[in-house]
């Protein structure tokens, strides 16, 4: 099985020897063109670095596939919140410190705000950083945001990489996608929004697709899924 690169951002710690010794680059920076320049290694602090500065910890997608099965195994359905919820409170993070980048790049004084600006700018730059780090491809669709909805594709699943094998799914499996998607957009649009994955493909689908809006319709897609509504049907519904 091919390693898949998991980034897990950890709290700074002091250190004699300083980060400075390799300046963080811009996120789109074109040199950054591989994992091995995006996760660097700092042998003299004993730490990994990302272009930021910010620490790292990088891990097999085995970690990942036991992590699931082992919540699966003791919590049962109960695992798949947990689960999703480990990818909302990721996502709102990470959504934080990106504000702070752009108010510092584009802001002008501070002001402007991340919400004011084209929202597939704000979540594309936001996935540059997790797709370097080989949690996929995304591409975002917000032509329904005014309607309250928006939409992902989501192509190498790192997750469904881990849990491959012989065991033959019959629901989907990317519920931290799920609650990625939902914790970057609530976060973009001030209002809680939820997620579920429409189409997955370790059920033989050629790419992922969620679905993110208010709670209540969103628990309503779910419904329609488990009825065995397609995943067209369910966005021209929304839509």
């Amino acid at each position: 099985m091919s390693i898949a690169l998991s980034v897990v951002h950890l709290p700074p710690v002091s250190s004699p020897f300083s980060a400075r010794s390799t300046p963080p680059r811009p996120i789109n920076d074109g040199r950054r063109s591989s994992r091995d320049e995006f996760i660097r290694s700092l042998p003299t602090e004993g730490s990994l670095r990302l272009p930021d500065a910010r620490r790292a910890a990088v891990m097999p997608a085995l970690f990942l596939g036991q992590l699931h099965r082992e919540l699966a195994h003791d919590l049962d359905d109960a695992s798949r919140h947990l689960i999703y919820k480990f990818g909302y409170e990721w996502a709102l993070q990470e959504m934080i410190l990106l504000s702070r980048t752009v108010q510092e790049e584009f802001g002008a004084g501070g002001n402007l705000d991340l919400w004011q600006m084209d929202a597939k700018f704000v979540l594309d730059r936001w996935w540059t950083v997790l797709a370097q780090a080989g949690w996929g491809r995304v591409s975002f669709d917000f032509s329904s945001l005014s309607r309250g909805f928006a939409f992902a594709e989501l192509r190498d699943s790192s997750v469904v990489a881990a849990l491959s094998g012989p065991v033959r799914h019959t629901e989907p499996l990317c519920h931290l996608y799920a609650g990625l998607f939902a914790g970057a957009i609530s976060f973009y649009e001030r209002s809680e929004r939820h997620g579920v994955e429409i189409q997955c493909t370790a059920l033989g689908a050629p790419v992922c697709r969620f679905a993110i809006g208010p709670g209540s319709q969103i628990d309503e897609v779910e419904m329609w899924r488990k009825q065995g509504t397609a995943p067209d049907e369910i966005r021209r519904r929304l839509t």
